[in-house]
């Protein structure tokens, strides 16, 4: 009696999980064998390294993006892809790896990509939203904003007053320039100058070439200036005001996808901690940025870049 009564119990188990196994894969696989759009989101602070999430802002790392792509590559159900930008911008070679990166998906895979700005897609945000066949914003995107920035503070005078004297040894006279025990040298300056020229010069020639526009074109209104999306729109840098959803019903028509086609979010695993807290660390703000020499580096939403307190200069494209 008692044994009959285990294998009941066991049957119904078996049975529990067969019908829990059935209806969690309904859910999951219910696109399997069908085509659609991939939504690549990037947003936040652009920085080197990994995407990280922590309790102030959101961080799109290149590598992250890198990886997601070329899984998408050779993903044969992604029949196009849609980068949606909500950015003020960042580290200037992580914007610059982004764009490589979504340049290399649409050579590699010859699939269309469309950009869309939200909010915000300014300087870094623009650099990579150039990587698309298309973009679209809103009237309303801040966006523009192309320029390379360094900053650096000088504390010599306030350790003086303090009675602290650094010292710094150093081999190679450049070693620590920019150095916040110092005022910087006028071969320094000119030296960080033509450095900032020159990936400022990058920024404009990927622009121009992403857009097809000439370079003496993007080289005007390249000073750093703030422009609405329907203003990017008459200059050139944006090919359609509208949403995420015209995007969207754009790029169906483009391929021939019904409207019951899937759409496809492309996101890193997201650890069982931060899906409960939204969040990777407890940590203010992300490793990315605690390893360089920048200590603190926080965006406004305006893509305007506030910088507060730098061990030493960084370029950023924000």
């Amino acid at each position: 009696m008692e044994k009959t009564r285990w294998k009941g119990c066991l049957g119904y188990t078996g049975i529990l999980i067969l019908v829990s196994a059935l209806i969690w894969g309904a859910f999951n696989f219910k696109s399997i064998g069908l085509v659609g759009i991939a939504i690549l989101p990037i947003e936040g602070l652009l920085e080197t390294g990994e995407s990280e999430s922590t309790l102030i802002m959101e961080v799109t790392g290149s590598r992250t993006v890198s990886e997601l792509l070329r899984k998408a590559t050779r993903d044969p159900k992604i029949k196009a892809l849609i980068a949606y930008i909500d950015s003020p911008g960042g580290d200037a070679a992580a914007s610059q790896e982004i764009f490589q990166a979504i340049v290399r998906f649409k050579e590699r895979t010859g699939r269309p990509v469309i950009a869309v700005m939200g909010s915000v897609a300014a300087s870094g945000g623009l650099y990579v939203a150039c990587s698309a066949d298309k973009i679209y914003a809103l009237p309303s995107t801040l966006t523009g904003s192309i320029g390379v920035i360094w900053q650096s503070v000088n504390v010599e005078r306030l350790l003086s007053n303090l009675g602290i004297k650094p010292e710094t040894l150093k081999a190679g006279k450049f070693k620590d320039i920019g150095s916040l025990f110092r005022s910087m040298t006028n071969q320094e300056r000119e030296l960080l100058q033509r450095m900032l020229n020159d990936v400022h010069e990058q920024f404009i020639s990927d622009v121009a070439k992403g857009r097809k526009l000439p370079v003496e074109k993007i080289r005007n209104i390249a000073d750093g200036r703030l422009l609405t999306g329907r203003q990017a729109k008459a200059l050139g840098l944006v090919d359609e005001l509208g949403s995420l959803d015209e995007a969207i019903a754009d790029v169906r028509k483009q391929v021939n996808l019904p409207d019951t086609a899937p759409l496809w979010v492309l996101e890193r695993k997201r650890s069982l901690l931060e899906q409960a807290l939204g969040t990777k660390a407890i940590a203010p703000f992300p490793k990315s940025l605690l390893t360089k020499p920048l200590l603190l580096h926080i965006d406004g939403r305006l893509g305007i870049g506030i910088s507060v307190f730098l061990w030493q200069g960084s370029a950023n494209l924000d």
